[in-house]
Parts: structure tokens; sequence; C-alpha cells
């Protein structure tokens, strides 16, 4: 169903959501397991693309999602109609065990997804991240994991303390406080690193300038996370194409309609097979 014409989405649902238990990809896929270098286990979700023959690419959540989340699962669905696909339940969420921290170590999990695509064969792998996974895949790519291009939407260009943002303000007042830590893991399953061991990686843009792949940036013009001038810091830095979503595109899964996810999967697999990220276009 075309996500605008679906009922209104309620509280119960997003916790259905977070949980699990609503959700899911239409497009043929198969759960897999993997192992990081650090020791910790992941669930992903392996969707073949159209042809042995085209590119893969590896699509990292936000924070407080998981693969199987609709607009994740959506925006899985579309690229994979171009390419094949391997979307991650990123540590701390979903099936993958661990703690999240954020985009630091989740490194480790977009490196062991490249690895488990490039042992099937496939060796052209692209990396798509959105908010947390934004930050994820610039923090691989710039740690030396070898990409074709690097796609972030709805990402950081630094790490604010304090945050300047109400959003950002009021995930860091849950991240200090044990009563939400233990609240947010009991009651949503997802599991936060305890914030005095959190070693902050380089900011967004200082990854962003070490990655030597084609980067493209999407960024909403009305992301209540991150303003605009970090798609535009994360550009400048990285020489990337940049993408500014109108009004409505919001921060992250609420900008992937089924128009949206159409548009980036056929714009990514056009940078992966040309090297260059095209224009933006304006949706149909």
């Amino acid at each position: 169903m075309d996500p605008d014409t679906e009922p209104r989405r309620t509280n119960l649902h997003a916790f259905l959501e977070t949980r699990g238990w609503r959700g899911g990809h239409t497009a043929p896929h198969s759960h897999v397991r993997l192992r990081t270098t650090d020791g910790v286990d992941l669930g992903a979700t392996w969707l073949p693309g159209p042809a042995p023959a085209a590119p893969a690419v590896v699509l990292c959540h936000g924070f407080g999602a998981r693969a199987s989340k609709p607009a994740y699962a959506r925006l899985a669905d579309h690229l994979a109609g171009h390419l094949h696909v391997l979307t991650l339940d990123m540590r701390g969420h979903g099936r993958s065990g661990g703690r999240t921290t954020l985009g630091d170590r989740e490194r480790f999990d977009v490196a062991a997804g490249v690895d488990w695509v490039r042992t099937r064969g496939h060796a052209t792998v692209g990396l798509v991240g959105v908010s947390m996974g934004a930050t994820s895949v610039l923090h691989a790519a710039a740690s030396g994991v070898e990409a074709a291009g690097v796609v972030v939407v709805s990402g950081p260009a630094e790490f604010d303390d304090p945050p300047q943002t109400a959003a950002m303000q009021r995930l860091r007042r849950l991240w200090d406080s044990p009563a939400a830590r233990f609240g947010m893991q009991v009651g949503l399953g997802i599991r936060l690193i305890h914030p005095d061991r959190w070693d902050r990686p380089d900011h967004p843009h200082e990854l962003a300038a070490r990655v030597a792949a084609p980067v493209l940036v999407v960024h909403g013009r009305d992301d209540h996370f991150f303003p605009p001038a970090a798609a535009e810091r994360l550009a400048a830095a990285s020489s990337g194409r940049r993408w500014i979503e109108p009004e409505g595109f919001g921060h992250a899964e609420d900008g992937l309609t089924a128009a949206f996810c159409e548009r980036l999967a056929a714009a990514v697999a056009d940078g992966l097979h040309t090297g260059r990220f095209p224009e933006r276009q304006d949706e149909p």
C-alpha cells in the first residue's frame, strides 16, 4: 500500500514496528547472521537484485529502528529492484546483539556487512546510511572499508555538546537517564551504551573528508534533528553531491515515501554504475 494512503500511524504502530511485530519486506528476501570483528552477532536480511552482475549495497538504519521497520523495509525493497541489498539490524537493535554506540562501533557492523556481501562474489558494494546509519557508513568508509559509493540521508555534521535542537536535547536526556535506558531496553528492545563508555568518533564532517568514494548527501529542509546546514557541511567536506528535499520530508524515515525510495534507489544504482551520483530529480 502507498504510505500516503495508509491509515494514520499511531504510537501503537510505532511500538509494534520497533519491536518487529509490524512491517517487513515485500521483495524476496532471506534472513542471515553475521559476526563483527569486535565480537557482536548481527541479524541482517538479504534481498537479491534483479541480475547476478548488479552491484550491491549495505543499508544501515537510524537509531531506534530495525531493518524490518516499514520505512526501511520499503527503502530496501526499492533498492532491490535495482541492486542486491544487505540490510542490517545495527548493534543494540532488532535481532542483533551488543549495544548501540550511535555510529561509533557501528563501523564494525558496516564492515561485517561489506565482507559478507563480497564473499558472495559481489565486487562493487555501496553504502547507504540513514541518520545514525549515515554516521556509521561515513565512519566505516573513513576507516578503510572500501566502498564504490556512500549515501548519507539525514545525517549530522558534528556532535554538538550540548545539543542544539530540541529533538537532540530530548535524545540526550534519554541517553543520560538510567531509568530511560532501562525502559528502552525492556520496552523496545533497544540497548544503549552508557554515556561514560562512549568513545566519540571524529565529527561526521571530519569523517566525510576522509572518504575517497563518491558521496551523496540527502537532507530534508525541515529536518527537526539536524538543520540543512549539516548537509551543506557534509557535502562540502566530501566534495559530494547534495540533495535538499523540500518541506514535508522531515528527518530520516519520515521522508522515506515510496516515491522518494524509488527515486533514491535509481540514483544509487546510477552512481554505482557510473561512479558519479546524479543531480536531484523532482518527484513525478
